[in-house]
């Protein structure tokens, strides 16, 4: 009996000892880690609870099926209120959430606005919409008053256009009757004093109205309506008519100003000469306003070329008194003036606007300078090359022209520009009385020394002009700033038509002979218009507004209308479009002091054939009606 007990006492100790260790073998594998999961479980749903609620945008939770709201944190209750019959829980977003597209925009009734984005999820075995809303009130603000500004400066901007008009107008008009009236004086005879006193008006004149342009100019960059004007032309022929308006200012101050071209220019390119001239005028008025002695140089040259592609480089060196390193930084400043005795010169605009115009154009304006020796500007241009023949003169290869000067960068120059027209040119080597010059002509620069030469002989001088005249040694003297001057000079005398130049004297312009009314409301302008044209040799009748001028057009026949553009009752553009809407087709010039390629091209759509701008010259009304008469626009 006391066997079988102990076995069974045994047994119930080893089942108790199993179930010990069963019950913490599942309390270890089990048991443990479910706890351990719960309690991870509960942590990440109190952590995402409070994430939900710090969270810088309001979220949400709603059911798909039926929109019901299962979540939502304390921002989007304090943004929408407690969910209600009158909260903006009710507002149209809740109706279009989940729909094509992430997102919408609403309002609520405090003014906020809000940007709700929207993502397909599940939660809690249902299929939910997790919904973010953004407060973008501060954004629409912001963008609100962007746009405000962005129209006030719009309209500042016109109001700034308006203006520049205005008083390109105002101070234009009075303007063209103080330039015209001395030009007409300068028709009549007068005595050496009184031609002088007329220069200095002159000169003083045009010194107001640059400075009125440059105003101007500036003003146009800055709101953006100054456009270039792309043409043809000759940079050889431009370079050199620039300096030639700068070359009595120089000599008068005892400069030696000289112009050196590169023979391998293109005949023509497509660029704003206009502006190029502006820029280079800018660069050579302040080179001769900044240097007492020495000499100021202009130069060009072709430093790039592929295919119909070049870069053309312009280059004003001076030996004035030099730009010191920290002005140079800021000298393309408006108003920036260099700091020294000549610097309350001018008004500081000019550098500035030829660096925009540059700039404008693609190109880059550089300096170097030092104090004491002087100033370098180059101006760097890509201009287009277009397809033209040769228009310099056609000169021989026999007889051979021997080339002679001070300046031995000009002498090359100058044999380059002639071998490239056909001559078998050559620098004048050594004394001309050792050499077997065979017949040939002397081109003779300002050398300086005397030169005893029994041959043709022209001489390129400041004083020269376009036409060679016959000096009293039998020698053509012609200018010494243009290539094609002395070009034709020297195959007058190739061909040996040297005794009986065709041109020793130039013949008066002939008359053009044209019936023109002329249209201006200011009386001033009207009387002076009027005499410009009868000095071309026309036939004028004066009216002073557009109704005056319809009602003549209709009874009399006219060659040509000259019209203000601003006048009572009817102006230049109401005009031009009646007369075409009559059936009369009389070209018609537009004349307005508004200088802008706004007003031009509004000519050109009321049927205008022409255009100038205030104040007029004689020179240019006569390139003007010329044009017309060859049936060229003017």
């Amino acid at each position: 009996l006391a066997v079988p007990l102990l076995v069974c006492a045994l047994l119930l100790l080893l089942a108790g000892v199993a179930l010990r260790l069963l019950r913490h073998r599942v309390d270890l594998q089990l048991i443990q880690p479910a706890l351990q999961q719960h309690r991870r479980l509960l942590e990440n749903l109190d952590f995402s609870s409070t994430v939900i609620d710090m969270a810088p945008v309001g979220i949400c939770v709603l059911r798909r099926s039926d929109r019901a709201l299962l979540l939502s944190n304390q921002l989007l209750r304090d943004w929408l209120g407690e969910e209600g019959e009158h909260s903006d829980w009710l507002a149209p977003w809740r109706g279009h959430a989940g729909e094509r597209g992430r997102g919408l925009e609403f309002t609520t009734r405090d003014g906020r606005q809000l940007q709700v984005l929207h993502a397909a999820c599940r939660y809690q075995g249902d299929d939910v919409l997790l919904c973010v809303f953004h407060d973008i009130s501060r954004h629409r603000q912001a963008q609100a008053a962007l746009s405000s500004a962005r129209q006030a400066a719009d309209a500042a901007n016109q109001a700034k256009s308006a203006f520049l008009a205005t008083m390109s107008h105002e101070i234009r008009t009075p303007l063209y009757g103080v330039l015209g009236t001395l030009e007409l004086l300068g028709h009549t005879s007068l005595d050496a004093r009184q031609s002088q006193y007329l220069r200095t008006i002159e000169s003083s004149s045009s010194v107001l109205l640059q400075l009125i342009s440059d105003v101007l100019d500036v003003s146009k960059i800055e709101s953006g309506q100054l456009s270039l004007e792309p043409a043809a032309f000759s940079p050889r022929e431009l370079t050199e008519s620039v300096l030639r308006s700068f070359a009595a200012s120089a000599t008068c101050k005892g400069l030696q100003i000289l112009v050196c071209t590169d023979p391998c220019l293109p005949t023509r390119v497509l660029g704003d000469a206009d502006r190029i001239r502006q820029v280079l005028g800018n660069l050579l008025s302040n080179a001769i306003k900044f240097t007492e002695h020495g000499r100021v140089v202009l130069r060009v040259r072709q430093v790039q070329r592929e295919g119909e592609s070049s870069v053309l480089a312009w280059q004003v060196t001076d030996t004035g008194v030099g730009i010191a390193a920290e002005e140079q930084a800021r000298l393309f400043e408006p108003f920036r003036q260099v700091r020294g005795a000549a610097s309350a010169q001018g008004t500081g605009l000019g550098l500035s606007i030829s660096d925009r115009l540059v700039r404008l154009m693609s190109g880059e304006l550089q300096v170097v300078s030092e104090p004491g020796l002087g100033s370098s500007f180059s101006v760097r241009l890509p201009l287009p090359v277009l397809a033209a023949a040769e228009d310099g003169p056609a000169l021989l290869p026999e007889p051979p022209i021997l080339v002679r000067g001070r300046d031995r960068e000009l002498v090359d120059s100058a044999c380059g520009w002639l071998c490239r027209w056909g001559a078998n040119a050559q620098p004048l080597l050594g004394d001309p009385a050792l050499l077997d010059h065979d017949g040939a002509i002397l081109m003779d620069g300002e050398a300086g020394m005397p030169l005893a030469w029994a041959g043709p002989r022209v001489v390129a001088s400041i004083e020269g002009g376009d036409q060679p005249t016959l000096a009293a040694d039998g020698s053509l003297v012609v200018t010494l700033h243009g290539m094609t001057a002395i070009g034709n000079a020297l195959a007058n005398l190739q061909r040996q038509r040297a005794a009986q130049p065709e041109t020793t004297r130039v013949a008066p312009p002939r008359p053009l002979g044209l019936r023109v009314l002329a249209v201006e409301d200011n009386p001033i302008n009207r009387v002076i218009l009027a005499e410009q044209l009868r000095t071309l040799g026309c036939d004028v009748e004066l009216a002073q507004d557009g109704v005056e001028a319809l009602q003549r057009c209709r009874e009399q026949s006219f060659d040509l209308v000259v019209t203000d553009i601003n006048m009572p009752r009817m102006d230049g553009h109401a005009l031009a479009r009646q007369l075409r809407d009559d059936g009369n087709l009389v070209p018609v010039i537009g004349a307005t002091a508004n200088a802008t390629a706004e007003e031009r091209e509004r000519c050109a759509a009321s049927g205008m054939q022409g255009y100038l701008s205030k104040p007029i010259d004689i020179a240019r009304l006569r390139k003007a009606l010329t044009a017309l008469r060859q049936g060229d626009p003017a």
